[in-house]
């Protein structure tokens, strides 16, 4: 009896472990806290013969390439980031139009996956001589470039750029990295100016 007893207690007390658990909810996956970087500039020239301000955590990387033709290519690397601005400085030869509307056409050839399109126009700081002006475009959704832009001295120089991650990302979990670059690229064009 007592052995019949002991098993009872025995039994009730690990089907009261047991049960008491509630069942396993699944969990969302998390995401790596993004530190951002000191937001300090410093001033540096292109082969191109343009200078204007960039983060002290970005580079330029030269792009020597046949393909280019009166073209001038050359990246801005954002390696904490893992992305790269590509940029495009080409002279202006009475085709102004047509290279604002070239790019204003790649910029909206993401609309279709683009949930909304932002348009920042940007005054440069220089004088009636130097004054520059452009556009900067920020592309929400899930885009291949969240941000693309022109510059231009509107006589003789034109600046186009788009901004790519090295890797797809989720646009939600890099909100505050593309806002920040967002402000960079915006500093690069208030301060561009050409030789």
């Amino acid at each position: 009896m007592k052995q019949i007893r002991f098993h009872l207690i025995y039994a009730l007390l690990i089907s009261a472990l047991i049960g008491c658990h509630s069942p396993p909810i699944p969990r969302q996956k998390g995401y790596f806290k993004i530190t951002l970087p000191n937001q300090d500039f410093i001033m540096d020239t292109t082969k191109c013969g343009s200078s204007f301000e960039i983060p002290i955590y970005s580079h330029l990387e030269t792009v020597n390439s046949d393909k280019s033709g009166e073209s001038c290519w050359f990246n801005l690397r954002f390696s904490d980031f893992n992305a790269r601005l590509h940029c495009t400085d080409v002279p202006i030869n009475n085709n102004l139009e047509s290279l604002m509307i070239d790019a204003q056409e790649l910029v909206f050839s993401h609309d279709m996956k683009a949930s909304g399109i932002s348009r920042i126009r940007v005054e440069g700081a220089g004088k009636s001589e130097n004054h520059t002006t452009g556009v900067l475009y920020h592309l929400e959704g899930p885009v291949a470039t969240p941000i693309q832009f022109f510059v231009t001295d509107s006589t003789d120089n034109f600046l186009r750029g788009s901004l790519y991650f090295d890797r797809a990302i989720n646009s939600d979990s890099t909100a505050p990295v593309t806002d920040r670059l967002l402000r960079d690229i915006e500093q690069l064009m208030s301060t561009i100016s050409w030789e």
